[in-house]
């Protein structure tokens, strides 16, 4: 299950640093006009491997279980008398048996940047932020990818990946990373504007921000765009299609003038094509809504992910509502839009039960169930006579994910 807490939108997607920041015009496309087809560019990527099809058309075993809490359990005592690459080649064993488990591919992360072996630890990093939403674990990982990223002499996407993870989970280490690193980042994005939707697909399918699994992603703007409120926002959706294994983005692109522009994440679609991660995001639409006498635009959209990790015998979730509030450009002030989870849930919890004679499985449940928790939180908002969005707590667990998201922001 993968990635996206409130708060940290920017943060994640600044992870990837590509540059780009206003988009090519196609001359062929006038400003504005709606594209007549998806557009399509190869991802330079081979096609998902049928490992991993494979493993998404059959349910998990109890031998995948015990093949996955053996590797844990193995790799981890390995990794506490420092044996890294025993470590290492234990954490892949349990990875060819459940290559979506982001608990194993997290550990395999760490074991590789202590072997120096960098490229390995960076792929097995990022897989695992595609595998996961739970914070704790994307903390983790972000860190690793740091440390990777420190290693490599690339200080920009260390500060990048150590921001990021501060911003899941407080840890004195990775603030002292992060400082040593030069402080976190701007929240610069790349493909921030483009003068039409068409040209802002070229440049997003180009640099391709996220780590797709599909040889075509296609991007389009959805019909949804027709009823938000305003002609001069558009939902856009990117990255791989519907019907295939992959992740996808959904943007909101607002038009201030002849510019149109990136102004928030409204969700994400992930189907790595195992069993048990299942991301899927949905725009419900949008409307004018009045706060502290000023008109602001409501687009609003349900985000739901699911984990089952250690080959099911641990469920994780995160769902929500959003409601990303947008106050139109004039002048020369630009469309402001901030998103706000109003109802959030998430947790992790039992799964699969293991078999009763698994003495290891229901061991290795037994630690993690020390951290298991979950957890709810309503929000809400308005507008200050000042301009700005103010997101106040409602009911619930003032310590969710989500609580981040409180807070003073700028709209008009």
């Amino acid at each position: 299950m993968r990635k996206r807490l409130l708060g940290c939108v920017v943060l994640v997607c600044a992870l990837h640093s590509v540059g780009c920041r206003r988009a090519s015009t196609v001359a062929s496309t006038d400003a504005g006009a709606p594209m007549a087809a998806p557009l399509v560019l190869d991802a330079g990527r081979a096609a998902v491997e049928a490992r991993a099809r494979d493993a998404g058309a059959r349910k998990h075993t109890a031998t995948d279980r015990t093949a996955v809490v053996q590797a844990l359990r193995e790799g981890r005592s390995k990794a506490q008398k420092k044996d890294w690459v025993g470590a290492l080649a234990t954490f892949e064993r349990g990875l060819v048996v459940v290559p979506e488990d982001a608990t194993l591919l997290a550990e395999t992360a760490w074991a590789a940047f202590q072997t120096k072996d960098l490229p390995k630890a960076e792929e097995a990093g990022k897989h695992a932020l595609r595998a996961t939403s739970a914070a704790p674990l994307r903390a983790q990982v972000l860190y690793t990818l740091g440390r990777v990223s420190d290693a490599k002499g690339d200080r920009e996407a260390a500060r990048k990946s150590y921001a990021a993870s501060l911003a899941l989970r407080d840890n004195a280490e990775v603030k002292r990373r992060l400082e040593s690193a030069g402080g976190a980042p701007s929240a610069a994005e790349a493909c921030a504007e483009a003068d039409h939707t068409e040209a802002m697909c070229r440049c997003l399918l180009a640099h391709n921000e996220l780590f797709l699994l599909g040889t075509k992603p296609v991007c389009r703007p959805l019909p949804v765009s027709l009823v938000l409120g305003t002609p001069r926002l558009t939902v856009l959706r990117w990255g791989a299609p519907e019907d295939d294994s992959g992740e996808a983005e959904y943007l909101l692109l607002a038009r201030d003038g002849n510019v149109l522009r990136r102004v928030a994440e409204l969700g994400r679609d992930y189907e790595p094509g195992a069993l048990g991660v299942h991301n899927a995001s949905k725009v419900v639409g949008g409307e004018m809504r009045k706060s502290g006498g000023r008109d602001v635009f409501v687009v609003r959209s349900d985000i739901n992910n699911l984990d089952m990790n250690l080959a099911g015998l641990e469920e994780c979730f995160d769902n929500r509502k959003q409601e990303t509030v947008c106050a139109l450009g004039e002048g020369t002030r630009p469309t402001r839009c901030v998103p706000v989870p109003v109802t959030a849930e998430s947790g992790c919890g039992p799964g699969v039960e293991p078999e009763p004679g698994d003495l290891s499985a229901k061991e290795l449940l037994k630690e993690r169930s020390v951290d298991w928790k979950r957890t709810s939180l309503t929000l809400s908002w308005a507008v200050a006579p000042d301009g700005k969005l103010v997101v106040t707590k409602g009911a619930g667990d003032a310590n969710a994910p989500t609580a981040s998201a409180v807070g003073s922001f700028p709209l008009f």
